[in-house]
């Protein structure tokens, strides 16, 4: 489905205005990503856009996930779907608590999908996000891609959740902190299989071709190893000096 038929119809609906639609549209198109994951359809307006660019290319599915709560929106992922004529390249999946047990349902299938695009664009805290980074890891393809949106959001700028009771119940450390920039800059580009850019308010990270399987010892986790078994030969020598200072004499 060309790019202008598809933001016809759904530019306007929140919350993926029509010049980020083009870029995540085109990049799925310049990367021949075929098989996608997007983390957090809410509406459904970049649910269109991949789907669109998906069926676009000739095949490919798209897998979008979110909770049982979205489905109350108007319209929801569901609707715009079926307006767009793109709801047979798309799996729908609505958690009843958190995405991130449908992506343990993922990695638990006999055939451990993998993707080649991932969106994500759900959560936005630091736990919530870094988790699921863990755990898309497990499902990106070599090559593959990351898209990790609203690096810049915080609870304290956010005009929906700022002044709620449960948000000012959190520590004022946390409602202020940017997590999904977190996430992306002491998980992602510190992780050593993937090369970053960040593009204004989008955090990008392609995973190196030469990354290991899951399951298998990777450069960065032998890097990890050999730094904690420094720390701990350094630990386990100012003990015995401190020991050895401290044992009376005479």
């Amino acid at each position: 489905m060309e790019f202008e038929a598809v933001a016809e119809i759904v530019d306007g609906h929140p919350h993926m205005r029509r010049p980020a639609g083009r870029k995540i549209y085109d990049h799925v198109i310049r990367t021949d990503a075929r098989r996608v994951l997007e983390l957090g359809a809410f509406h459904g307006v970049s649910t269109c856009y991949l789907a669109a660019a998906v069926d676009e290319l000739g095949s490919g599915r798209v897998v979008t996930m979110d909770r049982v709560e979205s489905e109350r929106l108007e319209p929801n992922v569901f609707d715009l779907l079926e307006q767009t004529g793109l709801r047979d390249r798309v799996d729908v999946i609505l958690a009843k608590r958190s995405f991130t047990w449908e992506l343990k349902r993922l990695l638990e299938e006999e055939e451990r999908p993998q993707f080649d695009f991932v969106f994500l664009d759900a959560g936005h805290v630091w736990d919530v996000t870094g988790f699921a980074f863990f755990l898309v890891d497990l499902l990106l393809a070599p090559g593959g891609w990351l898209l990790f949106d609203d690096l810049n959001w915080s609870y304290a700028t956010s005009p929906s959740l700022r002044e709620k009771a449960s948000t000012l119940a959190i520590p004022k450390e946390e409602r202020e902190a940017r997590q999904v920039r977190a996430v992306f800059e002491l998980l992602v580009e510190r992780h050593g299989a993937y090369a970053t850019h960040v593009d204004g308010n989008w955090g990008w990270a392609q995973k190196l071709a030469t990354a290991s399987a899951p399951g298998t010892s990777t450069p960065v986790s032998q890097k990890m190893r050999s730094t904690a078994a420094s720390a701990l030969e350094r630990v386990s020598r100012l003990s015995a000096t401190a020991a050895s200072r401290a044992r009376p004499t005479g």
